[in-house]
């Protein structure tokens, strides 16, 4: 299952957001939840302890899209464009994460 997660996040699954969303603050040891699915996720923050996490935060690379860093690092890559109010932020980041076993 991770493999396949892996493959569809590390490809650079970008979402665009019209508004605010914490998982653009995420830092190293935090944990996700994904409600969306691998072709299209949707990550929040979410307590490590909680039965929604699936995914460790493990580094943070701001101002990239380049999933590649996180090769040989992490399970999964996941990049960011945040779009706010239909004009771009700039702000771009990679997650690189782990994913939780269950």
């Amino acid at each position: 299952m991770i493999g396949g997660v892996a493959i569809a996040l590390g490809v650079g699954a970008v979402s665009w957001f019209a508004g605010g969303d914490d998982v653009d603050r995420a830092e190293v040891g935090d944990c996700l939840a994904n409600e969306g699915n691998t072709i299209l996720p949707d990550l929040r923050v979410v307590g490590c302890g909680s039965e929604d996490a699936s995914f460790k935060v493990v580094r943070v690379l701001p101002d990239t899209m380049d999933t590649s860093r996180c090769q040989g690092l992490t399970d999964v890559a996941f990049n960011e464009e945040l779009d706010r109010n239909r004009h771009r932020s700039g702000k771009q980041y990679v997650l690189c994460l782990d994913g939780i076993k269950g």
